[in-house]
């Protein structure tokens, strides 16, 4: 019996770490597939003549994916851990991003699911942002006041190579557009990020540090620019918040 008993644990044991081989496995062939997934520099379109949205919804997917195994390999289980991502110390510097998004979707509007902020004030009590007026919020370019501290799910990030000097011109950049006036709209073409005319939220924070010298998408060369487009090998995260 107690040989029988030893040889259960050890079918179990080597069946768990079987288990094991076979997350790793899927998690690092999920990588792969986003290092060498092609995207385009212009906008991808169906042969009926509509854009591709599903061409942009796997391509969002995968970036998420690619992000949450960079920077959540670490993070256990442990209450310790929970209390840190809890109590997560907000210690952003003007120039630092804030994003959040899901893995929601609804065709090609996938791609702006969740919402981005560049930092004014340390510990983000003051972002500039550009919103749809919707919530309270006015149409287009604009400061949100204390709208990260205490937000659920979202990642406080730090350009790589960003400098005093560089962070400084991100800023500015930011204050020169929310100052304008008339106010500058929300833009509601998700797919022309190139435009200065009017901004969507990510696409502001992404324009804001291009004009300080670093292009902060993580696909460069096509047209939209998403929350999740902010992730890429550019930024270190500096905390996510995740109750």
């Amino acid at each position: 019996m107690r040989k029988f008993r030893r040889l259960l644990s050890v079918i179990a044991i080597i069946a768990m770490f079987a288990s094991m081989s076979t997350i790793v496995s899927a998690k690092q062939s999920t990588l792969d597939e986003t290092e060498n997934l092609p995207y385009s520099d212009s906008i991808v379109y169906t042969p009926d003549g509509k854009v591709d949205a599903a061409y942009y919804e796997n391509l969002q997917q995968k970036i998420i994916s690619e992000f949450d195994y960079r920077n959540k390999k670490t993070i256990t289980n442990s209450s310790l851990q929970r209390e840190i991502q809890l109590n997560a110390v907000h210690n952003t510097i003007p120039g630092d991003v804030y994003v959040s998004f899901t893995g929601t979707t609804s065709g090609i509007d996938f791609a702006l699911v969740g919402h981005a902020s560049l930092v004014e004030t340390a510990g983000g009590i003051w972002c500039i942002s550009s919103w749809p007026e919707k919530d309270g919020h006015v149409n287009g370019v604009q400061y949100e006041y204390n709208y990260w501290p205490g937000k659920n799910k979202i990642y406080g990030l730090r350009v790589k190579d960003g400098t005093s000097t560089s962070r400084a011109a991100s800023v500015k950049a930011a204050r020169d557009y929310v100052n304008t006036s008339p106010r500058i709209p929300y833009n509601w073409n998700f797919l022309n990020k190139f435009t200065t005319s009017s901004f969507y939220c990510s696409q502001l924070v992404w324009r804001c540090w291009k004009t300080a010298g670093i292009d902060i998408d993580r696909f460069p060369y096509d047209t939209v620019v998403s929350p999740a487009e902010l992730t890429g090998p550019k930024m270190i995260e500096l905390f996510y918040v995740n109750n």
